[in-house]
């Protein structure tokens, strides 16, 4: 993908400057065009499409509701469980 080319970061870039600090950032930030992160095409949908576009306001003007929002689905996904395929896991990799 073209926004991978000039990777600053093993791996690739992150979607945020400070990748290891948990906040809105990736909200706030958004706008700023910076070449030190990535957004694909599926990102810079959040800031147009009219169904998730006042959530990505939202959440770059609100930090504690984007921690609240993602609590809320953390916590139902993480209780919703996981199955594995296969049952012992991938082994030989």
């Amino acid at each position: 993908a073209p926004e991978l080319a000039k990777s600053l970061t093993t791996g690739g870039r992150s979607w945020t400057k400070n990748w290891t600090v948990f906040d809105n950032s990736y909200y706030t930030d958004m706008n700023k065009n910076d070449p030190e992160v990535i957004y694909l095409s599926t990102d810079k949908v959040l800031m147009t499409d009219p169904s998730f576009k006042p959530i990505t306001e939202k959440f770059a003007a609100d930090q504690a509701a984007f921690f609240a929002s993602y609590a809320k689905a953390h916590k139902k996904l993480s209780e919703l469980g996981s199955k594995f395929e296969p049952a012992d896991g991938i082994t030989g990799v």
